[in-house]
């Protein structure tokens, strides 16, 4: 996804963790987000944006829905956004391989840095799944970069995916090629796959653990050491920029709810 509008949007303005109630001291109140291609809100006094990314409205047959609800605070101390995305959409043949669009929570501070001047980028996902009807769709991170500072639309930029999870036999860009290289990243086995977004034109490097191994419920990991990892992979070196970060679900059909909990900041060097 080419999310350069977020930060244009963003300038005008183990074992699971127990997780704090609602925290009263947020000042954005809980809003709930369906139906329009582009609906978010900035979450005030953090590093975040939640964002409805419906770009494939005009196929959703039912409804496709991104919330906030509030701040938390973490076991480890840290402030959390809790959010949701509930899907009700029809499986239909003629679009049941076309993603309806990006339900996600993004950053909004700390960008276009380059690799080697971020410290670490902490990260936190948890999430809880309930749903009614088999699905199609995935758990993922979403990041940008460019040897270009901003970029996050041209050709010359490339769009990171991390699964954490996936359903219903979504696959990545580049899938029928076969993977490119494995890795080992945060304890687990991954293979990488790439290809061009034909809509965008932008390559696509997407890792992917086998389904067996697959992430339930909750990630915790360091996000600059994936981005190294592709350093290495010689997707581009440490001194390209990080335009744009961001974690969420992409929806394709069923009846499914996602209640999460994401940390996700950058630390600069």
């Amino acid at each position: 996804m080419a999310l350069k509008w977020i930060l244009a949007l963003a300038a005008s303005a183990t074992a699971l963790p127990t997780i704090a109630t609602i925290s009263s001291r947020a000042s954005t109140p809980a809003s709930n987000h369906c139906g329009a291609p582009d609906s978010s809100v900035i979450v005030s006094g953090t590093p975040w944006i939640v964002y409805s990314m419906n770009y494939n409205y005009q196929d959703i047959d039912g409804t496709c829905c991104t919330g906030f609800a509030g701040l938390v605070t973490g076991a480890d101390g840290e402030q959390k956004c809790a959010w949701d995305s509930t899907w009700d959409i029809a499986k239909v043949d003629s679009t049941s391989n076309v993603p309806k669009g990006y339900s996600f929570v993004g950053l909004t501070q700390n960008l276009e840095n380059t690799i080697s001047d971020i410290a670490s980028i902490p990260a936190t996902y948890n999430w809880v799944r309930s749903n009614e009807t088999a699905y199609k769709g995935n758990v993922c991170f979403d990041f940008m970069t460019s040897d270009t500072k901003g970029d996050s639309t041209s050709s010359s930029a490339q769009e990171l995916m991390l699964w954490l999870r996936y359903e219903g036999g979504q696959l990545p860009i580049g899938w029928a090629d076969g993977a490119v290289a494995t890795i080992q990243l945060y304890g687990k086995t991954w293979k990488l796959y790439q290809g061009v977004n034909t809509d965008t034109g932008i390559t696509v490097s997407s890792l992917l653990v086998d389904q067996a191994d697959q992430y339930y419920g909750y990630f915790a990991g360091d996000i600059k050491d994936w981005l190294l990892a592709m350093v290495k992979q010689g997707l581009f070196t440490s001194s390209t920029y990080v335009n744009v970060g961001n974690a969420g679900m992409e929806p394709f059909y069923g009846t499914v709810s996602f209640k999460n909990k994401l940390g996700l900041k950058i630390n600069l060097a």
